[in-house]
C-alpha cells in the first residue's frame, strides 16, 4: 500500500469522508478538540450502536468520551500515549493522537474511529496514521499581523 498523505487544500471534511471511503468496515471518525469539543465529523450512513443521526448529541459524547478515555491513559502511562483501541462486542473504537509536537497548536488534538468487528485493526491504524499527517494544515493557525500589514 503506498504511503499516499492527502493533498493539502481539502477540507477537513473531505479528509475525514475520504477516511471512510478507504477504509472497510470504518463507520464513524471524529476528531476532537484539545477541550474535548468536536473539530470535525463524518460517518459512512451506517446504522450502528452508536448512530449521531438518532441522537443529536452523539457526536458530542463521543468526543467527551474519546477525550477522556485519552486522558485517563495518560494519568495512567508515564509516557505519551499513541493510541487506545476497546474492543467491543460488536465494535472496536481506536483513539490515536492526531497532533504533532512541530505544530504546538495542535498538540492534544485526538482522532477517534469506531469500526465493525470484522475491519482490520492494522488497516485502520494504518489509515488513521496517514490520516493525521494531513491534519496539521488544518488545525493550525496563522499567525497574526497587525492592521495594514500583509501575511
Amino acid at each position: 500500500m503506498p504511503d499516499i498523505v492527502p493533498t493539502s487544500g481539502t477540507t477537513l471534511d473531505g479528509l475525514l469522508a475520504g477516511f471512510l471511503s478507504r477504509t472497510p468496515h470504518a463507520y464513524h471518525v471524529v476528531l476532537v478538540a484539545p477541550d474535548g469539543l468536536t473539530i470535525a465529523y463524518a460517518d459512512d450512513g451506517t446504522n450502528t450502536s452508536y448512530s449521531a443521526e438518532n441522537d443529536g448529541g452523539a457526536e458530542g459524547r463521543l468526543a467527551a468520551a474519546i477525550s477522556g478515555l485519552y486522558s485517563l491513559a495518560r494519568g495512567i502511562l508515564a509516557c505519551g500515549v499513541r493510541q487506545l483501541v476497546i474492543e467491543g462486542e460488536t465494535e472496536t473504537l481506536f483513539v490515536m493522537s492526531a497532533g504533532s509536537v512541530g505544530h504546538t497548536s495542535t498538540v492534544g488534538t485526538r482522532l477517534g474511529v469506531i469500526a465493525g468487528h470484522e475491519a482490520d485493526p492494522g488497516a485502520i491504524g494504518w489509515e488513521m496514521t496517514i490520516l493525521t499527517k494531513s491534519l496539521d494544515e488544518h488545525l493550525s493557525t496563522r499567525a497574526r499581523t497587525g492592521i495594514g500589514q500583509e501575511q
